[in-house]
C-alpha cells in the first residue's frame, strides 16, 4: 500500500509539472505572437484641420491624411478607409492631427434634432406653463408664432403686445427622442424645443426674461400672416381686429 501511494504521488507530481511546462510554453508563444502583432504596421487617418459636431463624413474624408503606425498604437475603431465615413455625421468634435475613430460618427437619424439644423439655425429649449407651450397640443414639425406682451422699461404703464416671431419649427415636445421626457430646468413643468436663427434666439430670450408670452399654433394648410401690428390699451378697446 505504501509503495502504491508513493507511486501515485510521483505520477501526480509529474503530471502537474508537465502541465506547468505546457502552460509556460503556451504563454510564451502567445506573448511572442502578441508582440509580433503589435509591431505590425496598420494605416490610420487623421484630419488636416478641426471639425465641429454635425460635419458630414464626406466633407471630412476629403481632408484626411494617411499615416502608417504600429498596430499597438492604433486607437480602437480607428478609421482605416475614408469610404467608411460615407453617409455619417460627427457627433463629437475632432481636432487636427488626432486619430479619427468611428466612435465619433453616427447616422443622421441618430443625431436627433442636430440633423435638422444648419447654417445660422439654432435649437432653443423654451420652458413655460402648459398654456404657454401648448403642452399636449404641439407635435414635432408643427409651426408656431410667439405672441408677447412687454412693458416699456422706462414706463411700466406703457404695455404693448404683438406677434414678435413667426413660423418657428417645433423640433421636440415633451415626448422627446426615443420616448425620453423633455424637462424644464427653471421651475416650470413644461418645455418645447424650437428651431430659431441666432438673431431670433436673442429676441425670444429677451421676451422670455422680460415679458409675458405664449406660443400660438399656425395652420398646416396655406398659412397666412396679417399685417404687423402692435396693440395697446387703446387699440384693444377700439377693436377692429380681423
Amino acid at each position: 500500500m505504501t509503495i502504491d501511494y508513493r507511486i501515485r504521488n510521483i505520477v501526480i507530481a509529474a503530471a502537474l509539472a508537465a502541465a506547468a511546462v505546457l502552460l509556460t510554453v503556451i504563454y510564451v508563444t502567445s506573448a511572442r505572437n502578441d508582440a509580433a502583432t503589435g509591431k505590425e504596421s496598420v494605416t490610420v487617418y487623421v484630419p488636416s484641420k478641426d471639425f465641429a459636431v454635425g460635419t458630414a463624413g464626406s466633407t471630412i474624408a476629403g481632408s484626411l491624411e494617411k499615416q502608417t503606425i504600429a498596430r499597438k498604437y492604433a486607437a480602437p475603431a480607428a478609421v482605416d478607409s475614408p469610404a467608411q465615413l460615407k453617409g455619417l455625421y460627427l457627433t463629437q468634435p475632432v481636432f487636427k492631427g488626432e486619430q479619427l475613430t468611428m466612435n465619433r460618427f453616427a447616422l443622421p437619424k441618430e443625431q436627433g434634432i442636430r440633423s435638422q439644423l444648419s447654417g445660422n439655425e439654432r435649437a432653443l429649449q423654451v420652458p413655460g406653463t402648459a398654456n404657454q407651450v401648448l403642452a399636449g397640443t404641439l407635435i414635432v414639425g408643427d409651426r408656431v408664432d410667439v405672441v408677447a406682451s412687454l412693458k416699456d422699461p422706462n414706463d411700466n404703464t406703457n404695455v404693448k403686445s404683438s406677434v414678435v416671431l413667426r413660423n418657428l419649427q417645433v423640433l421636440q415636445t415633451e415626448e422627446g427622442d426615443n420616448g425620453s421626457t423633455l424637462k424644464s430646468t427653471d421651475g416650470n413643468e413644461h418645455a418645447v424645443v424650437l428651431a430659431v436663427t441666432d438673431e431670433q434666439a436673442q429676441r425670444l430670450y429677451y421676451v422670455m426674461k422680460n415679458g409675458d408670452w405664449t406660443l400660438q399654433l399656425r395652420p398646416v394648410k396655406k398659412p397666412k400672416d396679417s399685417n404687423r401690428s402692435v396693440d395697446t390699451f387703446t387699440t384693444v378697446l377700439a377693436g377692429g381686429g380681423k
